[in-house]
């Protein structure tokens, strides 16, 4: 199917948009966009449809719409003062006023997209806990001694067989690929141990007491779930539970609205091991932080490495740093050490003195590549030299890094992250908001969170979206670990939005977080910056808001 208008051309079947012959770079929600207002192009279309269109009904914020909306525009050669070819009617949605012609007939149908969280509940009318140990016991051993030796070292975890609630026996095969695909994913974690499916399959179809199965497969976690089919509604529920004593550590339920089920198989089970992974993280920092110094090994120190280099304070870093060190000391081969003190000599690079910046660099860049060499299979190590890669001004590089540790793991925020970062100073700032949604849909309650919101407002800071870079600036500042070059981004967003009073307010906040501030200082914090205009903007919006030149 292809439409046609003025120079342009979009071809569905090769999910293509060409304008004079010739492809138009595009991400694909800005592509959905298009194509439902070509092909409703002789009515309006509300913003509610859109959502429900692109979004899958997903609960978005009307900043992602607006910066869909701009991307299409862009992507046409309009804007939104011409509105050439997408015309906003207040109040009303949307119009597509070009000259449109379909040259074949319409196909049927859409994709289905991403799911929807809500409110955690348990499966209704759920079986009475039963005993496995006889069905187990028969089996002989369901996992080897060596097998329960590595889950002593490794946090470990098993994924039971998701239950089929609905009676439907097309949704046996929808919950054995749903397991299949979690244990695939979350194995991409190198830092865990994943029961294979060959070991849980003597719990399927059994609701069983999670110290049991700690007990008999040798794992500390135990995750299971269940899928009920009713009509055109589909709902998901995942457990996550501690195997010592059973307590319930996570657990969430998916609502949704889909033709076909194994649409959003793959999306599902990338969304609920994305989520699994760093509640697992924070149980073991726990863990790590009520041992004795004396008694932490690599893995220990390592743990509570991240749980201070997670705070983004400067003690933080400091202590971090100590822990990486000794569980480097502890285990020289250890990657993962090594990827985290690249990666906490990364964070240092943003808020030590200028002058301490390059060593830092060096630093984190031959721990980057060190830890890569160690272990080539690890998503996180990947990422720290993609990383480090990006602020030293060899993007290229880091595009290929981060490619990698995303092609290890779908489901790492972090990657996503990273890459969004790299991208928006390859001046591909919608890549860049599309990868980063991406890593907030992924990691909601991510420790890195305030960070995700700081980047997508440089993201549209750069693109001159004032508006927009306000309300994810205002959102990184609401984070507990907000950095004060949040508050900067907000300042100068402010100030170029013509907004000098409310600038002004929150320039005096900026100040009392960091009170030597000025436009140099955010001269030389942007060191990985290659848009020198993208640096005059921001410290015009922070002149506006009274910030001075000299610190």
């Amino acid at each position: 199917m292809q439409y046609r208008f003025a120079e342009f051309e979009l071809d569905l079947s090769q999910q293509e948009l060409r304008r004079l012959g010739k492809s138009v770079h595009i991400e694909p929600q800005v592509f959905d966009l298009i194509v439902h207002l070509v092909r409703n192009h002789d009515r309006i279309v509300s913003k509610d449809e859109l959502i429900e269109t692109v979004w899958n009904g997903r609960i978005i914020s009307e900043a992602a719409l607006s910066s869909r909306i701009n991307g299409a525009r862009r992507a046409l050669g309009d804007n939104g003062t011409d509105q050439l070819f997408i015309r906003t009617l207040h109040k009303r949605g949307f119009r597509f006023v070009g000259d449109v012609q379909a040259v074949s007939a319409p196909e049927a149908g859409m994709e289905a997209a991403p799911l929807v969280p809500k409110d955690s509940a348990a499966p209704a009318d759920a079986p009475v806990h039963l005993s496995v140990s006889a069905e187990v016991s028969r089996l002989d051993d369901v996992v080897s001694e060596s097998v329960k030796a590595e889950a002593n070292t490794r946090p470990s975890i098993a994924v039971l067989p998701f239950g089929n609630m609905s009676g439907d026996p097309e949704n046996d095969y929808f919950s054995y690929g749903l397991t299949e695909d979690i244990i695939r994913l979350l194995a991409r974690n190198r830092w865990l141990s994943v029961i294979s499916r060959h070991s849980t399959v003597a719990f399927q179809g059994r609701v069983v007491d999670a110290r049991e199965v700690g007990e008999l497969l040798g794992v500390r976690y135990v995750m299971v779930g269940s899928v009920r089919k009713s009509r055109d509604t589909v709902r998901i529920t995942a457990e996550l539970v501690r195997a010592a004593d059973g307590k319930q550590l996570w657990a969430d339920k998916y609502d949704l609205q889909l033709e076909y089920i194994f649409d959003i198989q793959e999306e599902m089970a990338r969304q609920i091991a994305a989520t699994i992974e760093p509640e697992l993280s924070k149980v073991e920092q726990q863990l790590a932080a009520r041992k004795a110094p004396e008694s932490l090994d690599a893995w220990d120190c390592y743990q509570r490495g991240l749980w201070n280099l997670w705070r983004f304070t400067t003690p933080g870093f400091d202590s971090a740093e100590t822990y990486f060190q000794r569980a480097i000391d502890a285990d020289p081969n250890f990657a993962r050490g090594h990827g985290a003190l690249s990666y906490v000599n990364l964070q240092r690079a943003f808020i030590d003195e200028p002058k301490d910046r390059p060593a830092r660099l060096e630093t984190a860049l031959r721990q980057g590549h060190h830890a890569v060499a160690l272990d080539e299979l690890d998503c996180f190590c990947h990422c720290a030299l993609g990383r480090a890669l990006c602020l030293t001004h060899q993007n290229d590089e880091a595009l290929a890094a981060l490619d990698v540790s995303l092609e290890l793991n779908p489901s790492f925020a972090q990657a996503y992250f990273a890459q969004g970062f790299n991208m928006l100073w390859y001046g591909r700032e919608i890549e860049a908001e599309t990868l980063l949604d991406r890593a907030t849909m992924l990691s909601p309650r991510d420790s890195h969170i305030s960070a995700f919101h700081h980047v997508r407002a440089w993201a549209h800071f750069s693109l001159s979206e004032y508006d927009i870079a306000v309300e994810f600036a205002r959102r990184a500042t609401r984070q507990p670990n907000a950095t004060y070059q949040a508050f900067a981004t907000l300042v100068a967003s402010l100030g170029l939005l013509g907004d000098p009073t409310q600038a002004k307010v929150v320039a005096a906040e900026l100040l009392q977080r960091k009170p030597n501030y000025s436009t140099g200082t955010a001269r030389q914090e942007f060191f990985f910056c290659n848009d020198a205009g993208f640096i005059d903007r921001f410290v015009e919006g922070l002149r506006v808001a009274g910030i001075p030149k000299a610190g």
